[in-house]
């Protein structure tokens, strides 16, 4: 009999393609998994408004996980909630500005921006769901619950270079993880994605081996860590790559539906000479 009784799936990169599709496979897995009374979770980095459409277009009836676990919320209901300090939000903005990075505020459900970078903006919200508001200055601006904040820049080292040197200088005091290769992205230090988790985990009484975690990025990290079957995207980081369970095809190759049909639909196929990659090695 099937143990599983949740799934939990970061989307862009795991469900969504770069054009923000679902393609007819991974969209069949997911259905079929509902109809065994699986409860299947969207876990993203997106805001909500960015999020609930996709929950809504995959048919799912769950809460999203959304802001990298910022926020769980069904509906109008915000079930869960961990925001930024005002004053780490104030430094993070002011290291911003200092550096010349690109950055999104995140405020009471609203994406604000001060620097109104039309390609940075548009490759962000394009297919997301999402609008934003441009002000004169993030000072005008008075903080109320501070989901996240982001910074975009476009050159790949710089962005490694940030990461390290603010997780260093901000260790125990914010969460910070890369989302795409040239998103860093700032939360409360409990806000993650596998924290978010565990609250459904406990809500519904649900223990650790029973659900099934898949994702693309080091954002996704603490989510597979909490989880009892853990999958990783061919094309995920290699930090995430390194805790998985399998390495299922990449979002090109409906890897996600590979992984459901493997440990869910037919799990007497664990074994069946797959090539991809287990932490047993390859089969």
């Amino acid at each position: 009999m099937n143990k599983i009784k949740l799934i939990v799936s970061d989307i862009d990169g795991t469900i969504l393609n770069e054009k923000c599709e679902c393609s007819p496979r991974v969209r069949n897995a997911l259905d079929e998994a509902q109809k065994l009374g699986i409860k299947v979770v969207l876990a993203t980095g997106r805001m909500f408004m960015g999020a609930d459409p996709v929950r809504e277009k995959l048919g799912l009836n769950t809460p999203v996980i959304c802001y990298q676990g910022a926020m769980v919320r069904q509906g109008d209901n915000i079930l869960y909630q961990n925001a930024v300090d005002h004053s780490l939000a104030r430094e993070i903005i002011e290291i911003s500005r200092h550096k010349g990075f690109h950055l999104n505020l995140y405020n009471n459900d609203t994406l604000i921006v001060e620097d109104d970078n039309k390609q940075y903006m548009k490759d962000y919200t394009q297919g997301r769901f999402t609008t934003y508001r441009v002000v004169k200055s993030f000072d005008d601006v008075e903080l109320g619950d501070v989901s996240k904040l982001l910074c975009i820049t476009y050159n790949e080292d710089e962005i490694i270079r940030l990461q390290k040197e603010l997780s260093k200088q901000f260790e125990g005091r914010l969460a910070i993880v890369r989302s795409h290769k040239y998103y860093l992205e700032f939360t409360d230090i409990k806000a993650t994605k596998g924290n978010a988790m565990n609250f459904l985990k406990e809500l519904w009484n649900i223990k650790t081996e029973e659900v099934f975690a898949s994702g693309d990025q080091d954002n996704d990290y603490d989510l597979l860590k909490n989880a009892g079957v853990k999958i990783a995207m061919g094309n995920a980081s290699e930090k995430l790559k390194t805790i998985a369970d399998y390495i299922c095809p990449t979002i090109h190759e409906d890897g996600l539906a590979a992984a459901i049909e493997k440990y869910i639909l037919n799990p007497a196929g664990l074994n069946s000479g797959d090539t991809y990659t287990t932490k047993g090695g390859a089969q």
